[in-house]
């Protein structure tokens, strides 16, 4: 069963969406209900406002679903935003695929209806990712889940810390999720295109690039947000070089952005993403294109926004 998104389910893009649709949320109201149609009695303080009632907040155009995957039995929250013609059309539409929809979702689905409606991105369907139950950034299962499904392999340290690693390495049984449980059932609730772009953000990001060296075919787009390319001593590299020694042709477009305020003594965050650009572009395949960023005044808990903007339109820039 689909049910609409509701502001707390994902309360903590909420003000971001308030910033960037003012005019949804008015709409959302009603008249009625907004602050401009308070009244007051005659004789009372007319600063004192009349009360109102108070509703839960609908975005328009999204719902969401729940779905276990047979792969790896894991239980996940599918939240889906349609495109303003889909109702009235009959076309298909390109699908933007978000890891971390917790707080990806509401970010990617502003920026897409704010670009989309000025021309300067096609109209998606975005389906965003994210987990069953609430959202704690500092639970075992938040740090559970990311440890799990986007590490690409299994070691004991490194992370949010060894209690965590012991899970790691799920990798490959998510994307295998991704690629022949969740695309699947998304192409057959909604009209969609075989173009397809995968968004990840830190370990998320991670994953995106693991993505592109272990399945080439399955994303045709891709946008990796400070991406962990240090896990498991750069492995990410090495795979890279497998995938180089048995093609010539790597049909993507990649963007690659970092904050330049990240980083420490350990994880050289803006190093290792300008190194994986680099080996990237040396390889010369055939229909690759890559655009990487230092993002100024940009730190590991800013840069998601900018970057996604950014890749985006650079990601459809040719379409």
């Amino acid at each position: 069963m689909k049910v609409p998104l509701a502001i707390p389910s994902l309360v903590a893009a909420a003000l971001i969406l308030a910033a960037c649709q003012q005019a949804a949320v008015m709409e959302a109201l009603g008249p009625a209900q907004s602050v401009a149609s308070q009244s007051s009695e005659p004789g009372s303080d007319a600063s004192s406002p009349t009360a109102v009632e108070v509703v839960p907040l609908e975005v328009p155009r999204t719902e969401q679903f729940p779905l276990t995957s047979e792969t790896n039995g894991v239980g996940y929250q599918i939240a889906v935003a349609l495109p303003n013609s889909y109702v009235a059309s009959e076309r298909s539409y390109p699908l933007l695929l978000l890891l971390d929809a917790h707080y990806s979702f509401l970010i990617a689905r502003n920026i897409v209806d704010h670009l989309g409606e000025r021309d300067d991105l096609p109209e998606l369907v975005i389906a965003g990712i994210g987990y069953e139950g609430p959202v704690d950034r500092a639970s075992a299962s938040y740090r559970g889940n990311r440890t799990r499904d986007y590490t690409p392999t299994r070691v004991p340290t490194g992370g949010y810390g060894a209690e965590y690693q012991e899970h790691s390495g799920g990798g490959p049984s998510f994307l295998a999720f991704l690629g022949d449980e969740l695309i699947p059932h998304l192409e057959s609730r909604y009209r969609l295109t075989a173009d397809r772009t995968l968004v990840g953000h830190s370990y998320g990001g991670l994953f995106a690039v693991s993505a592109l060296l272990a399945r080439p075919e399955l994303f045709d787009r891709l946008i990796a947000v400070s991406p962990s390319l240090w896990y498991d001593d750069r492995v990410l590299f090495e795979r890279e070089a497998q995938l180089a020694a048995g093609r010539r042709r790597l049909d993507a477009r990649i963007y690659l952005g970092v904050g330049a305020r990240e980083g420490s003594s350990r994880n050289d965050m803006v190093g290792d993403l300008e190194r994986m650009a680099a080996q990237l572009d040396a390889r010369a395949y055939e229909g690759l294109a890559v655009r990487a960023e230092v993002l100024d005044g940009e730190t590991h808990n800013s840069v998601f926004p900018r970057a996604l903007s950014n890749g985006l339109r650079f990601v459809f820039e040719s379409r």
